[in-house]
């Protein structure tokens, strides 16, 4: 069972598979900080003790649940023929759980604390896709890599990054420019080919073999002006 520890309150409840306005108490004083922004208005925040808010969260895979204020992605399958039997393809066999936050804002302020279970890092995981397969973060044993969709890479050294532990992710985004924190530590990217392409998403993937389960504690979004 996963316990968290939580310092705000929770604003935000919805009934599992209904759709819901995305209404923000006033209750919830989570101050706006930010680097590249002055100003912003919060127009999402949960703490998971409700259902599971369907109107910004789209699972890609089957098993996700919300467990002690947790919200959990599981392997729908672990066993790979098994999965092709069932599923009758060879890809997209549910091997790993995948979630989409949508409806992110043109520019946006994120906040979130996540962690990915795992035996050791691996290329390309766990990672998250700012847009669609376009800006790619990935957490490595050292901190992070970003890579931009036909452009170049960048790293960045983040204290205590590990798997099996809550990590303390910031995302700060407008098109050209973007902050990245991890664990109090970030940079700032500049760069014409950062952008969402459309696609006003995160994407969250980790590995194919278990443990390899997703989960999130909090998660605070602003509209930035």
């Amino acid at each position: 069972m996963v316990q968290k520890a939580k310092s705000i309150i929770a604003i935000c409840s919805v009934v599992w598979g209904v759709a819901s306005s995305v209404a923000v108490s006033a209750a919830d004083t989570a101050p706006f900080e930010s680097n590249l922004f002055k100003t912003g208005s919060l127009v999402y925040a949960d703490d998971f003790d409700g259902g599971l808010n369907r109107e910004r969260w789209q699972p890609r895979t089957k098993t996700w649940e919300i467990e002690d204020g947790v919200l959990i992605g599981s392997p729908d399958y672990k066993d790979e023929k098994e999965a092709q039997r069932i599923l009758k393809r060879d890809h997209h066999l549910g091997m790993s759980p995948v979630i989409r936050l949508n409806d992110l804002p043109a520019k946006f302020v994120l906040h979130m604390r996540l962690q990915f279970e795992g035996t050791a890092f691996g290329p390309g995981r766990p990672k998250v896709d700012i847009g669609h397969h376009i800006n790619t973060l990935v957490f490595t044993a050292n901190g992070y890599s970003i890579k931009l969709h036909d452009g170049p890479s960048f790293s960045g050294d983040a204290p205590a990054v590990q798997l099996n532990d809550w990590i303390e992710l910031v995302i700060e985004f407008q098109e050209g420019k973007m902050w990245v924190g991890v664990n109090g530590k970030g940079q700032t990217i500049q760069h014409e080919n950062v952008s969402l392409k459309g696609r006003d998403e995160l994407t969250f993937k980790t590995f194919a073999d278990a443990p390899n389960r997703i989960m999130f504690d909090s998660v605070r979004l602003w509209k930035a002006d």
